[in-house]
Parts: structure tokens; C-alpha cells; sequence
């Protein structure tokens, strides 16, 4: 099997909360290609030249990591402008149904775990890591270890967790599968190239093991409501980063709900007193 296969990275800017976040996708191949992440709607432009530039090859396919719109917009108008289908999780479709600029109906093939997409001799696996979103999949080149992680990770840090469709517990399943993966060079969704990723996935396992441990011991001194929680958590957090800050403690007291850690009186989870069980207390 040829292990040469092409990567070319492609950023797209964004706009809104994510401004200084570019988005990563990828041109893979070199006769015969395949789009990765396009990005939001400048993204079809920026792609379109980036072919052109290289003669424009034959479009094999339009892959989706996930339907954020920061990483999905722009392969509606690509799929239409160049004959060709979108791959995505089905999974996605309850969050392509939140977000405009993508409709399921334009979706032509499923992605799902385990499918391998060959070009020119080379092959990626697609590996499933839900948590971010419900239909997250990365892209692993087994010959050289090299993996496109969406947004499962980033160069700048952290990744949100956003209920309803972002799970806590599932993303740290995600973290550990690709951990076992013993990748040599991981391309985030966001951010540079991560070069040295031996302990990157046990880092991002222990940050938010550590987050936890954080929120359970705000719990310790009585029952508290997210932005209880949030105020000593996140003392520099921004005001437009505030609301994320919440749906990510959100996210863990979910978890820890699902563990039966934590329980929580009302049925407005964002606004509700949140507790520890007798057991945790």
C-alpha cells in the first residue's frame, strides 16, 4: 500500500466567537482527490482556487468529520458545483437540522466507523469519536499514523462539549480510542499540526477529569446552579464565552448524573440546583 498520499491543509476563516480560529480541512490525493471539511461558506471559493491551482483533479468525495457549521457549509455548494457526494455520520442529523447551510437530503453517502475511502493507492479508516457531536468521526492513515481529528481535539486547547447533541461521556470514550490509536502527527480542527502527540489524548483525559473533580468539589459545600458553578471556575472568562462555559459544566454534570454522582431538582437543567448524591457528598 502506498503510503505517500497527499495532505494538503486548507484553513478557512470563520467568523462570530470563532474569528481567530481558522478552520483545518484537507485536499487528500493527488490524480484523484477528496475534501475534507470545506468549512463555513468561504470555504467553496478557497477551495474551488485551491484545485484549480493543482489542475483541477477528479473530486472523488466531500467527507465531513461532523455538520458544524464551521466545518460543513460550504460542501452544499461544492457538491453541487462539482458532481460530487457528501459524506457524513447519520448520526449528524439532528444537528443538521439546528443549523442552516446543509440539509440531510444532500447527503448522498453515510460515513460510518470502521469504512475505509481510498485514494491514489492510499487509504484513511474512519474512526468513530462522538462527544463533540453525535456523529464525529475522525480520519486515520494507518500506514503512517497520521489522523485527522476533526474536532476532537485543537491546537488551541480545550474543545467545547455542548449538550443536547455534545456528551460528555462519550467524548471521553473517543479520547481513549484514539489514544490507542498511537498516532504519530495529528491534524485538530482547529489550530497547528500537533507534531509530538504521544500523551496529547491522556492530557485532554486528565483536563477534564480534573474539570470534574472541580465541579464536584463546588457541590461539596451544597447544591449550586451552573452559573454558581461557572463564576469561580472561570473567573477570566470572557462575556461572549460565558454560555459556553456553562453548556460545558453542563456537559459534565450530565455525566456525572449518568453516573449517578450528581442529581438535580427541577426540570430546566441549565437553570436547576445541582447536588452530590449521598455517596459523593
Amino acid at each position: 500500500m502506498a503510503t505517500d498520499l497527499q495532505f494538503q491543509l486548507v484553513e478557512v476563516p470563520n467568523n462570530g466567537f470563532m474569528s481567530d480560529q481558522p478552520t483545518n480541512g484537507f485536499i487528500i490525493g493527488t490524480n484523484e482527490v477528496i475534501l475534507i471539511d470545506p468549512g463555513d461558506e468561504p470555504g467553496a471559493e478557497i477551495y474551488l482556487a485551491a484545485l484549480a491551482e493543482r489542475g483541477n483533479p477528479k473530486v472523488k468525495a466531500i467527507v465531513l468529520t461532523h455538520s458544524h457549521p464551521d466545518h460543513a457549509v460550504a460542501a452544499a455548494r461544492l457538491k453541487h458545483e462539482l458532481g460530487v457526494p457528501v459524506m457524513l455520520n447519520p448520526n449528524e442529523r439532528p444537528v443538521l437540522e439546528q443549523f442552516k447551510g446543509l440539509t440531510w437530503d444532500e447527503v448522498d453517502e453515510e460515513l460510518l466507523g470502521g469504512m475505509t475511502i481510498e485514494v491514489d493507492g492510499g487509504e484513511l479508516e474512519a474512526i468513530d469519536t462522538p462527544g463533540h457531536a453525535p456523529g464525529h468521526v475522525a480520519l486515520f492513515e494507518r500506514s503512517t499514523g497520521r489522523l485527522i481529528a476533526g474536532d476532537l481535539v485543537s491546537g488551541h486547547g480545550t474543545v467545547g462539549i455542548f449538550p443536547p447533541h455534545g456528551k460528555m461521556i462519550e467524548y471521553f470514550a473517543s479520547l481513549r480510542a484514539a489514544e490507542a490509536l498511537h498516532p504519530r502527527l495529528v491534524y485538530p480542527g482547529h489550530g497547528p499540526t500537533i507534531t509530538d502527540p504521544a500523551n496529547l489524548f491522556q492530557q485532554y483525559i486528565e483536563r477534564r477529569s480534573l474539570r470534574e473533580r472541580e465541579i464536584a468539589e463546588e457541590l461539596r459545600g451544597g447544591p449550586k446552579t451552573i452559573e454558581q458553578i461557572v463564576t469561580p471556575l472561570y473567573p477570566d472568562v470572557l462575556p461572549q464565552f460565558r454560555r459556553a462555559a456553562g453548556a460545558t459544566v453542563l456537559a459534565h454534570l450530565i455525566k456525572l448524573e449518568t453516573e449517578q454522582r450528581v442529581s438535580h431538582a427541577g426540570d430546566e437543567m441549565m437553570t436547576a440546583a445541582w447536588s452530590l448524591t449521598d455517596e459523593d457528598a
